[in-house]
């Protein structure tokens, strides 16, 4: 049998998912092997932190946020249409990331950095999101239905015996 063809909405869930996970794999990737250059990118001055404990930790982070975010993309890019849903904590990460840098630049936390994880993540909370509503128009999650609803009245079946 024949899988439905994938709307134009869909398929464009898809490449995005397609798209970004190897975006996000590749980060990880990067941050797993290079994670003193990782530091001097992030402070944008060219000075690193020694790899020590903080350093690790930071890394021990980074790897495994990206490493999630890749594999909710990938999920998503196999089967659109039913795990659409799976890209969601993509987003989550991304408005969480921007939210909290937004917080720290706002208070006392001026960092090159935290402006950079903002304008990055801002823009792909934005786009996934987006690209996430518009695979599916008009459709709104329900919660899962315990039992089905007049199941006891719907269910009673009568017998009768029939003399012939």
């Amino acid at each position: 049998m024949a899988e439905p063809t994938l709307s134009p909405e869909e398929m464009r869930l898809a490449a995005f998912s397609r798209f970004f996970a190897a975006v996000y794999f590749a980060g990880a990737l990067f941050f797993a092997v290079f994670p003193e250059l990782t530091y001097q990118i992030a402070a944008l001055d060219g000075s690193a932190m020694p790899p020590g404990p903080q350093t690790l930790f930071w890394q021990v982070l980074a790897v495994s946020m990206m490493t999630a975010v890749g594999t909710a993309c990938l999920v998503v890019a196999a089967r659109p249409r039913e795990r659409r849903h799976a890209i969601l904590p993509v987003a989550v990460a991304k408005l969480t990331s921007s939210v909290l840098a937004a917080v720290h630049l706002l208070g006392d936390g001026r960092s090159r950095a935290l402006a950079a994880v903002l304008a990055a993540d801002l823009p792909l909370f934005a786009v996934t999101l987006f690209v996430y509503r518009a695979a599916a128009p008009g459709v709104h999650s329900e919660p899962a239905r315990e039992a089905p609803q007049g199941t006891e009245e719907n269910s009673k079946i009568q017998l009768r015996v029939s003399k012939r």
